[in-house]
């Protein structure tokens, strides 16, 4: 399945550099197989800022849902968790986390996504 994490925030330009830059380090020192999404379309107000990883278990969600929720918490922000369609484009946002919304729950947020164990 593929999925992503993105930031949920309605001003990313406030913290944009700093959070791709804490997000890189993240990446390169981790060696996961995770892209680093930074994408601002230009007819659109949608700055979409995170991760995309393919995931098959829940245990797939272990390291980025720990680290994101640990940013989350230092930048006082919100992610949102959801899956894609590669071909359309096409995504859908199933669950949220962060400064307010809390730490995500690794089997309810993988329940919601219909992965297995």
């Amino acid at each position: 399945m593929n999925l992503y994490i993105l930031l949920d925030d309605e001003e990313p330009e406030t913290i944009a550099d700093k959070l791709m830059a804490k997000i890189d380090g993240w990446l390169q020192e981790s060696e996961l197989d995770i892209q680093p999404v930074d994408v601002r379309p230009e007819n659109s107000s949608e700055w979409q800022q995170g991760v995309r990883f393919e995931c098959k278990r829940k245990v797939g969600l272990k390291q980025p849902l720990e680290f994101l929720f640990m940013l989350a918490k230092k930048i006082e922000r919100e992610f949102v968790i959801g899956f894609y369609d590669k071909e359309s484009g096409n995504k859908e946002d199933v669950c949220y986390f962060g400064y307010e919304e809390g730490r995500p729950d690794i089997d309810e947020v993988g329940l919601y996504l219909g992965l297995k164990r």
